[in-house]
């Protein structure tokens, strides 16, 4: 899972570097906060995430992590309805499936964040 989460990190700094991008560590990223998600008193402020430890960290149900993830979900779903793309979750016993736009559906996950940041990806290669 930590595998997933940090490739999927890595394309969307790809993809919009202006909303994620990479640090010096190859598990760090930053995501930048958008005001309807996470009050901040920064002119151009970032939040730092980690993809190391996550699955170890979601089986101790780390708050740390939990509320990294909760941040990476929120931010998708704004962008997403900044761009005017309805988000749809399905959950099953094996995780959660995201659709936007109908069409682009995520891999299941554990986690509907990184469902979620999945199909955005896709959204944001379409």
């Amino acid at each position: 899972m930590i595998k997933t989460y940090q490739q999927l990190l890595q394309q969307w700094a790809a993809l919009a570097p202006d909303e994620c991008s990479t640090t010096d560590r190859d598990y760090r990223f930053k995501i930048k906060i958008l005001r309807e998600v996470e009050k901040c008193s920064f002119d151009n402020p970032w939040r730092s995430i980690t993809s190391e430890n996550l699955t170890w960290r979601l089986d101790v149900a780390e708050d740390v992590i939990l509320r990294q993830l909760n941040f990476v979900l929120l931010t998708v779903l704004h962008r997403c309805s900044n761009r005017q793309s309805n988000i749809h979750f399905t959950f099953i016993d094996l995780g959660t499936i995201v659709t936007i736009c109908n069409g682009l559906k995520s891999q299941i996950h554990p986690h509907p964040a990184l469902a979620a940041l999945d199909a955005y990806v896709q959204l944001l290669e379409f």
